[in-house]
């Protein structure tokens, strides 16, 4: 195939595609003569019928006209997301949400998934999966009211914090002193690290760290249970979605909800492996039925924290959320690299 026919099979593609998201009408030869013009229908034809060989487009009933295939939809959402110039519109604000690192990290990429769901009207999937690999900068322990003490682990990434349980008869100077050794020991050491040596590392103290001691191995407890793979769902336009979907789209919308009220089987969807922007549709992975989904993982200094995802129908404005998701992840990527 020539240079120049592989380029009018993708130009028909991404044409034939953006009509389909906005008619919600069969594809045909008139269709796209509206857009090319050049070409006489006999050709466009020939062009179609071509490309459902390859598996682009299908025809549902023998007279009518074709729909795209998970294929066509890729080339589609992949020529969005290689192109320099992204349909962003008011997504900066989303940003606000993690300008700041130093407020939690969780609760700040919590944020950041709401709103992008409210921007784009999907639903967002956050599953947190590295923070194990996080570098440690500063640990403290602050004291709260009865046995409480709230856990602060500032990494290279942003803070990490939750609430331990510690002895009430405990002094003030003892929290400090164990966030102190803490920071001293694994300044530069990653959280799975400081994981893994921290029994060791209380042993070979002794006495020196006797009053703190239990303090330390809750302190080790807490970080297990906050490193775990998590997965958060937020939907927060859920009627919004729903505007615009023709009467048999509505059942694949259905088994799109219930889908993401199973967070195993959206975690099994995720691959939080893929280092890149990725995208999956129904026809390609059964549990999705109907539906698409476009994940990125987040990284912070080169460093995978977090996979986030943006589940839809297969008929959505892919300019629209392609970007935003690009935008975000991107964003965050870079406002952590300047500000290091």
């Amino acid at each position: 195939m020539t240079e120049e026919k592989f380029k009018r099979k993708h130009e028909i593609i991404l044409v034939a595609v953006d009509d389909y998201i906005r008619t919600a009408q069969p594809i045909t030869s008139a269709s796209l003569n509206l857009h090319f013009k050049d070409l006489s229908s006999a050709t466009l034809r020939n062009e179609m019928n071509a490309l459902e060989s390859m598996g682009y487009f299908k025809q549902l009933h023998t007279s009518s006209g074709r729909v795209p295939t998970s294929l066509a939809y890729k080339e589609y959402v992949n020529s969005i997301l290689n192109s320099e110039k992204l349909n962003v519109k008011d997504i900066e604000t989303l940003l606000t949400s993690y300008e700041d690192r130093s407020v939690s990290l969780i609760s700040a990429l919590s944020t950041l998934a709401k709103r992008l769901s409210k921007a784009t009207n999907c639903p967002t999937v956050l599953v947190q999966h590295g923070l194990q690999n996080l570098k440690i900068v500063n640990i403290q322990i602050v004291p709260l009211i009865k046995k409480d003490a709230l856990l602060l682990v500032e990494t290279d990434a942003g803070v990490i914090d939750d609430s331990i349980t510690i002895d009430p008869n405990i002094e003030k100077s003892a929290c400090v002193e164990a966030g102190e050794y803490l920071s001293k020991h694994f300044k530069d050491k990653t959280i799975a690290y400081m994981i893994e040596n921290i029994k060791d590392v209380v042993l070979k103290a002794g006495s020196q760290i006797l009053e703190f001691r239990t303090l330390i191995e809750g302190v080790a407890n807490v970080l297990i249970n906050v490193i775990k793979t998590k997965c958060d769902v937020a939907n927060e336009n859920p009627t919004k979605l729903l505007e615009g979907l023709k009467d048999n789209e509505f059942s694949e919308a259905k088994d799109m909800f219930e889908f993401l009220e199973n967070k195993e089987n959206v975690m099994d969807v995720i691959d939080t492996t893929n280092q890149d922007f990725n995208f999956t549709i129904g026809e390609d992975e059964s549990k999705l039925h109907g539906s698409m989904m476009m994940s990125a993982p987040i990284v912070i200094n080169g460093v995978p924290i977090a996979s986030l995802a943006l589940v839809g129908p297969k008929r959505i404005d892919y300019a629209n959320v392609a970007s935003a998701l690009k935008f975000i992840v991107n964003g965050i990527e870079n406002m952590k690299g300047e500000n290091s």
